[in-house]
């Protein structure tokens, strides 16, 4: 039994790619980032002088035993009665001590849930951003290697005029790198969660404030929006964002598949897959895969979307229901990239086969356009 599915490192998760952002969206992983919130909290309110030193000690003595033993299981199984692993968390780390007073000081379940979340979608993202990086660079080398490769040119299924493929790629570029701008805003803004029951600070008065953003700057997570109990933005933008990613991806991959057909035979994956069926198959594999995560990408962003629509100052229902998704997408996310990045890695791009097509073609400013978008593409 699991709180939300435990087993993100899939068939994506291969070689040098194995597990990526996967490991850091488990449960084991959201559980432990919820351990953390709890230590930095009992750590924050010794620093404004809300529990003693001795106090915040003992608090991060007990979660240290917690985390050692740490039960995915059991805690699943005891969430179900309060519907959040928090509340049987805190009270099993309470439990282990004499003094728990700094424990969950001031805080309520959904602050150490959300951000929990939060610490891990932010890891997450970052190790997403770094494979954008380097698909990014994999794309500016086609662009470079192929500013004067003619290409047929293809609208509405039909072949149209000859273009660039060096500027086919740098198209490719430039939406990949506005979706990868999008989601870095989105985690870098992403905000610690610490306002109490009712999202007023009361049980923390009167350091609730300076509580607040010292345990900020302890995970280092923005301070605003403060409270966000029912202000899901930060999800939403970190949602939409992914789903921004993906698409860009789900085009690239879909005009290699394009390219790559038998009778196009313009692009070749370095390592095609076969056919169980038609040994003389040389399937784009990798881009296909990418296709099958990054299309997962939408209906993960509406259940986001719709959660957001919450009422007085808890979600009924609407808060649970984010917890599994937003991780889901941060790995689809991952493991779409992953796959695409096998896909470009050593590409063949036949040149012959492209010009017999294109014939003549004219690049009077392909130039100044793939400049452009690189320039603008950092």
């Amino acid at each position: 039994m699991s709180l939300s599915r435990n087993a993100y490192a899939d068939f994506a998760a291969v070689g040098d790619n194995a597990l990526g952002a996967s490991a850091q969206l488990s449960d084991t992983a959201w559980l432990k980032a919820l351990l953390r919130f709890e230590e930095e909290l009992a750590d924050a309110a010794a620093t404004v002088g809300a529990v003693t030193e001795k106090q915040a000690r003992t608090a991060r003595a007990g979660i240290a035993d917690y985390r050692a033993g740490l039960d995915v299981e059991h805690i699943a199984r005891a969430a179900a009665a309060g519907a959040n692993p928090a509340i049987p968390m805190v009270a099993e780390i309470k439990a282990l001590l004499d003094d728990p007073r700094a424990v969950h000081f001031g805080a309520t379940s959904q602050d150490a849930v959300d951000t929990a979340t939060v610490l891990v979608v932010k890891e997450a993202a970052g190790i997403v951003d770094k494979r954008l990086s380097h698909l990014a660079g994999l794309l500016r080398e086609l662009c470079d290697t192929h500013r004067r490769t003619p290409i047929m040119g293809r609208t509405l299924g039909q072949q149209a005029l000859p273009t660039s493929f060096g500027l086919i790629a740098a198209g490719w570029l430039q939406g990949l790198a506005a979706a990868r701008a999008a989601l870095r805003e989105a985690a870098a803004a992403l905000p610690v969660q610490y306002a109490g029951a009712t999202g007023d600070l009361q049980a923390s008065a009167p350091l609730g404030l300076q509580l607040h953003d010292a345990l900020a700057e302890r995970l280092s997570l923005n301070t605003h929006p403060r409270v966000w109990h029912t202000d899901r933005q930060p999800v939403l933008a970190v949602a939409a964002a992914c789903a921004r990613v993906c698409s860009a991806l789900r085009k690239i991959a879909g005009d290699i598949v394009a390219h790559s057909a038998t009778e196009v035979g313009e692009l070749r994956e370095a390592h095609p897959g076969g056919s169980s069926a038609m040994p003389h198959k040389r399937n784009p594999a990798a881009a296909v895969a990418c296709e099958g995560y990054a299309r997962r990408a939408p209906g993960l962003t509406v259940t986001l979307f719709d959660a957001a629509d919450t009422r007085h100052q808890r979600g009924v229902g609407t808060w649970h229901a984010e917890w599994q998704p937003l991780r889901e997408l941060l790995a689809v996310t991952d493991n779409a990239a992953a796959r695409l990045e096998a896909s470009l890695d050593g590409i063949t791009v036949d040149t012959e086969a492209m010009a017999a097509r294109a014939g003549k073609c004219r690049f009077e400013h392909t130039d100044e356009l793939i400049d452009d978008i690189l320039e603008r593409s950092t």
